[in-house]
């Protein structure tokens, strides 16, 4: 490997938001449905939890970039502090697209122009920036159909919210997506802090609730969320752990045995648990044999087979790479956001490259983006100058 090759960095795991240009685009009916980020006269953001921010912090979650994310020249910039060649982008508000009480066809119109609007923001700029197509998923065959377009278009992978719990994964209903996805050699996307857990990220079992404890239940959250009270340790730790539902969703109904060339990918949840995981499905799967559904393989094998996990920086992980394997993980920043590595990924991306061999570096820093993803890598690195510096 040449040493322009050994030093591209790929981020999985980035974000756009959705400003004034993309609140433009959507149907004046629904304008109003989406939070809107505000700024004052000097391009900071108005908000009024922020305490007492960093340089730093101001330079995270959009704070002071009231294009959020669209600014390519800014992008740009801010690839070359992490020392980056390309990104993989996702939506920002956009992860809860789905989670709520608004109609099917609000979801719908939000995915629909978030696509053209994210497309159209980096359409001279492909080979750097690969978008991530968001899925509404309260009606399939609209979710099919959209899908379908996205492909059409060029995008490389289709985002879906980590659960949905009134139509999970493992119905045969998601068989269409499933086919498209395969004959289209285009990966579907877990991407956590999505659909219905967002930051709210309890276990529960909705389909249990009558209809007494369920109001009581939306009461907590009206409550906790007019209070305005403080984030606590669940949104982000069980957030990520959400990242296992898609997983033993998709193994454990037997899609992957109907669907074996499909891929999927798990961004932004680590996988420091991912062993255990993949060790405890193999256990369950032969003690409960009796009544268990059947599958072809071991349940981890289809991991292995199908899957891909993001980490940004995980020395747990890293440490079971033999178990999960350097060809099923990839490094993200998660720009901009602050439980992300941005601004601080050096420590992350080095120890990569000191506890991984020089292939298995390789792999999960941007070999296997460029494989789900389509990157080039050659000509990112006969490009990297044009990552212009700070």
């Amino acid at each position: 490997m040449n040493e322009a090759l050994s030093k591209i960095v790929i981020t999985a795991d980035s974000h756009i938001g959705e400003p004034e240009a993309f609140r433009k685009r959507l149907p004046e009916a629904f304008r109003d449905d989406i939070r809107k980020f505000t700024y004052d006269d000097d391009g900071r953001m108005v908000a009024d939890t922020l305490l007492s921010p960093t340089e730093e912090d101001l330079l995270r979650e959009f704070r002071t970039d009231p294009d959020e994310g669209a600014n390519i020249d800014r992008r740009l910039h801010d690839m070359a502090l992490e020392g980056v060649q390309g990104e993989v982008i996702f939506p920002n508000r956009g992860l809860g697209c789905s989670l709520g009480t608004k109609s099917a066809a609000f979801y719908q119109a939000w995915a629909r122009t978030y696509n053209d609007y994210a497309w159209d923001t980096f359409a001279g700029h492909r080979e750097r920036f690969k978008v991530a197509a968001l899925l509404a998923v309260d009606d399939v065959d609209e979710c099919v159909a959209e899908a379908r377009r996205c492909i059409d278009k060029g995008f490389c992978t289709l985002f879906l919210p980590a659960t949905v719990p009134w139509q999970p994964y493992h119905l045969d209903v998601w068989d269409p997506l499933w086919r498209l996805a395969e004959e289209a050699g285009v990966s579907v996307n877990f991407h956590i802090f999505s659909g219905n857990l967002a930051i709210r990220c309890d276990f529960a079992s909705v389909g249990d609730l009558d209809q007494r404890r369920f109001d009581l239940a939306r009461k907590v959250v009206r409550d906790e969320d007019e209070s305005n009270m403080e984030e606590l340790l669940n949104a982000t730790t069980l957030g990520a752990a959400a990242g296992m539902s898609p997983i033993v969703e998709l193994i454990g109904s037997g899609a992957l045995d109907k669907f074996p060339e499909l891929q999927f990918v798990i961004t932004e949840s680590e996988c420091g648990w991912l062993p255990w995981f993949l060790q405890f499905m193999d256990q369950m799967q032969s003690r409960r044999y009796l009544n268990m559904r059947k599958l072809k393989h071991k349940a981890s094998d289809y991991f292995r087979r199908q899957g891909t996990i993001t980490i940004s920086d995980d020395a747990v992980g890293l440490g079971n790479i033999d178990f999960i394997g350097a060809g099923r993980m990839m490094w993200g920043n998660d720009y901009p956001h602050d439980e992300g590595t941005f601004l601080r990924s050096d420590g992350p991306i080095a120890d990569i490259r000191v506890k991984l061999s020089d292939h298995d570096a390789h792999q999960v820093l941007c070999g296997n983006a460029a494989r789900l993803y389509g990157f080039d890598l050659d000509h990112l690195a006969a490009h990297s100058h044009e990552v212009a510096g700070p």
